[in-house]
């Protein structure tokens, strides 16, 4: 990726930052056997580096909870920043593109997304596989549903499932759309196709899967949602619109980041 700015940006103009010393090191010496003029600095990456800056795009190859601030601050006018953004499931993952107008002032927008990075610091992987045998052996109980599977590309309605129906996870490895809540041992399977739905545990999934649903519609089916980061809490709020029928959320706060030890 570094390498691939320089050739876009050209010599001497791409910044890379890495956390590990040695993997700085190991990563300047390719860059200078590639001849592509890139700088790896040393630091955290969370911090940019302030020293090269502003920065006419800024791209991290991390998946972060929110939008570290001075990835923003650092932004010149025109410039632009893309990071995944790690929502509370690792099943629906969003990305995020900052811009700075010319004016100064601060765009975002978030989409949902099949696959996006790794999270900065790895997931406690809300895991199904220890599911499967069981949900295979007893579905749940059956009852009607009034809401059809939802597509896999309706990434607009998935990635608010992510916030507004938090620690749900999808199998896609099972043979109809099943979706397990794993901290409730909570489970929703759907279908095939015989408008019923079947659930276990204490939490029904599906049903919060369908309140959802209907406000998804109700604010319009957004595929996009916008990002403000102007809070005086520091807080970064994510909404569909304005009224009272948009959908919205506040995304979590960066957690400190241990350094790792010589």
């Amino acid at each position: 990726m570094r390498s691939l700015a320089a050739a876009i940006t050209g010599p001497g103009l791409a910044t890379g930052v890495e956390r590990d010393g040695p993997m700085a090191a190991f990563a300047q010496r390719n860059m200078d056997h590639l001849g592509v003029g890139v700088k790896v600095i040393e630091g955290d990456a969370l911090e940019g580096h302030k020293a090269r800056a502003p920065y006419d795009r800024v791209h991290s190859g991390i998946g972060v909870p929110c939008v570290p601030v001075p990835w923003v601050e650092q932004l010149a006018p025109g410039g632009r920043l893309l990071t995944t953004l790690v929502t509370r499931t690792p099943s629906w993952p969003g990305q995020l593109l900052v811009t700075r107008t010319v004016a100064g002032t601060i765009e975002a927008v978030l989409r949902g997304r099949a696959r996006g990075y790794r999270p900065l610091l790895g997931y406690r992987w809300l895991d199904v596989l220890d599911h499967r045998a069981r949900i295979k052996d007893d579905p749940g109980t059956a009852r009607s549903t009034r809401l059809t599977p939802p597509p896999d590309e309706a990434y607009g309605f998935w990635l608010a499932a992510a916030y507004r129906a938090p620690g749900l996870v999808r199998d896609f490895k099972a043979e109809t759309m099943t979706i397990v809540a794993p901290d409730d041992d909570s489970w929703a399977v759907v279908g095939p196709d015989d408008g019923t739905v079947r659930v276990h545990g204490p939490r029904d999934v599906w049903a919060e899967l369908e309140d959802l649903h209907s406000r998804w519609e109700q604010a319009g089916r957004p595929e996009r949602y916008r990002v403000d980061f102007c809070d005086s809490s520091g807080l970064q709020h994510v909404t569909s619109g304005a009224g009272s029928k948009a959908l919205s959320w506040t995304l979590p706060p960066l957690a400190a980041v241990p350094r790792q030890l010589p």
